[in-house]
Formats: structure tokens, C-alpha cells, sequence
């Protein structure tokens, strides 16, 4: 395999999370995404691509970055400083920036690079409760050559490896992928699948299809997550719908994810509008009384919130 398939575009490296998977975790965030979800938590993640980030409470005003661009997409107005229609993402005006408040989204790293702060990690791992690493995103199955090579290499060092995923992809490429996992955190959002092509544009059959053959061919240990989005499926039919599709597989793990209403300044911040921006998470006694309605339904199931613990 030639060394472009080694290399990945990451948003970021989270060490020491405890909540994506089991014990002490360092999540591997990479860039790009099938789908478009409108309440999508990671907006820096979706495009696959280089992006620029603009942090208005750190500029100076100094306009360096105007001197130096060649498309004439920086504006005066320091709150709206970037006219990205206009930007060829050069990244002179990052590299001119002496405040930082403009900064690249993306980075390419090979699988040695990532590696390197993940084996100094190890020893965490292996005293916290199979502690590892999770691929997120983004999509990992979106940059499946890169995310496999790097899944390999975990276990060739004995690393507990999980990856979070949307589950829209070719049945294959997730196939690939699960061999190399110890855990599958796989999302399902809703099963209604004009509700959920009118909200996300797309079917939810690939999706479905993907989680019945995964949990048919292989041994692998799943927890679905169920975004809650307000609108859309946060009322009791449409957990109970998922909760029921859950236990026809034999899956034994949900995780509800309450609504993360911090993101409108990553929006903000690459140049985007979000819909959701006045949405706030949903109380206790709301997530409390769909924990107990899955439960109730199948004494089996264990039902989190928030992460796996």
C-alpha cells in the first residue's frame, strides 16, 4: 500500500475522554461526512476539505490577513471578516494571523504521526476499564483506507479500538472496519424513513440494512446511540420505534444523546448560520422518563445517557 493511503485529514485528537467508549479513550476526529445533518454537533467536521476558522473575540484588527490575501475575501468588518465565497483557502492569511484568530481546520497526519501520542497514551489504557481509542468525526467511514490502516495498527499493539459511525456507507467498507473494532457505537436516528430523508436528505435504509448484517456476521459488541433532536425525534413513539429495532437484533447497549447546545459558536466560527442555535437540551425528567419507557419494554437492555456511563 502506498503511503497516501496512510495519510488522513483530523480535525482534532482528544486525549483522556470518558465517555465515547469504555475507560480512558483519546478520540481521533476526522474530517468529512456522507450526510448532512442540520443539528450536526461537529460543524468543523463535515466538509472533507481544508477550512479556515474565524474567531472574532481574538482578532486584533491588525487587518494583516487583507495585506496578503490574493482574493480579496477579507473584509474590513471584523465581525464578518472572511468572504468565503471569495477564498481560495491559501491559508496566507492564517499564516499572517499574529493573534491566532484565524486557523486552519484540517490537517493531514500519517498513521505514525497519530501512533506516536497514542502509545505514549498506552499505560492509561491499560489500567482504566478497556480504555483505547475511538474514531469519530466526521465519518470515519468516510476516509475508510486511512481509518483502517490506523485501526490495524492499534491492534497491533493491543490497543481497545471503537468507532462511532452514522452507518451510511457500503455494507464492505463497514465490514472492513469492523474486524478491526472491539466496539461499534453505531447511530440511528430515526426509522421512519420519509421523516428521516425530509430532515437529512437521506434514506435510512443503507443504514439499517448495515446494523441487521454487522450484528448477523460478526461477533462484534454494538451500542446503538440515538441522537434526541427536539422536532424531530425526542418524543417517546420514535425511541420506542428504534428501542424496538434494537432488541430484534439482540443488541443488549442504547445510549440516549441529549441535544448539545454549545456548538453556535463553532458555527459562528466557520462562517455558518445554525438553525438550531436557540435548541436546548432536554430536561432530566424528559431523558429520565425514555430510559425508563426502554427499559420497562425489555429488562435486558441497559439504557445510558450521555455516554457509556
Amino acid at each position: 500500500m502506498r503511503e497516501e493511503n496512510h495519510s488522513g485529514m483530523v480535525v482534532n485528537i482528544q486525549d483522556y475522554s470518558v465517555h465515547d467508549g469504555y475507560g480512558i479513550r483519546t478520540l481521533v476526529f476526522l474530517k468529512g461526512c456522507p450526510m448532512h445533518c442540520p443539528w450536526c454537533q461537529n460543524p468543523e467536521s463535515i466538509d472533507p476539505n481544508y477550512e479556515i476558522k474565524y474567531q472574532t473575540s481574538l482578532c486584533i484588527d491588525c487587518l494583516k490577513c487583507r495585506e496578503v490575501c490574493p482574493a480579496d475575501a477579507i473584509l474590513e468588518d471584523k465581525d464578518k471578516r472572511i468572504d468565503r465565497s471569495r477564498c481560495n483557502l491559501c491559508m496566507r492569511c492564517v499564516e499572517s494571523c499574529p493573534s491566532r484568530a484565524l486557523s486552519q481546520v484540517g490537517k493531514k497526519l500519517s498513521v505514525d504521526e497519530i501512533m506516536k501520542p497514542i502509545l505514549s497514551y498506552k499505560p492509561f489504557y491499560d489500567s482504566s476499564d478497556r480504555g483505547g481509542i475511538t474514531l469519530s468525526g466526521g465519518e470515519p467511514t468516510f476516509q475508510a483506507k486511512f481509518s483502517l490502516e490506523l485501526l490495524k495498527k492499534c491492534k497491533e499493539f493491543g490497543i481497545h479500538t471503537a468507532m462511532e459511525t452514522c452507518g451510511f456507507t457500503p455494507f464492505e467498507t463497514l465490514k472492513s472496519l469492523v474486524e478491526y473494532l472491539d466496539l461499534l457505537l453505531f447511530d440511528i436516528k430515526h426509522m421512519d424513513d420519509q421523516i428521516h430523508q425530509k430532515y437529512i436528505g437521506v434514506s435510512n435504509q443503507l443504514i439499517l440494512e448495515n446494523l441487521k448484517k454487522i450484528i448477523k456476521e460478526d461477533d462484534i459488541e454494538c451500542v446503538v446511540r440515538i441522537p434526541l433532536i427536539t422536532g424531530f425525534n425526542e418524543n417517546e413513539k420514535s425511541v420506542k420505534d428504534i428501542a424496538h429495532f434494537v432488541r430484534s437484533l439482540g443488541i443488549k447497549r442504547i445510549d440516549l444523546l441529549p441535544f448539545n447546545d454549545l456548538p453556535s459558536g463553532k458555527y459562528k466560527c466557520m462562517g455558518h448560520d445554525w438553525e438550531y442555535k436557540h435548541v436546548k437540551r432536554q430536561p432530566e425528567n424528559l431523558l429520565k422518563t425514555l430510559k425508563k419507557m426502554i427499559e420497562s419494554n425489555d429488562k435486558d437492555i441497559c439504557v445510558t445517557i450521555g455516554g457509556l456511563w
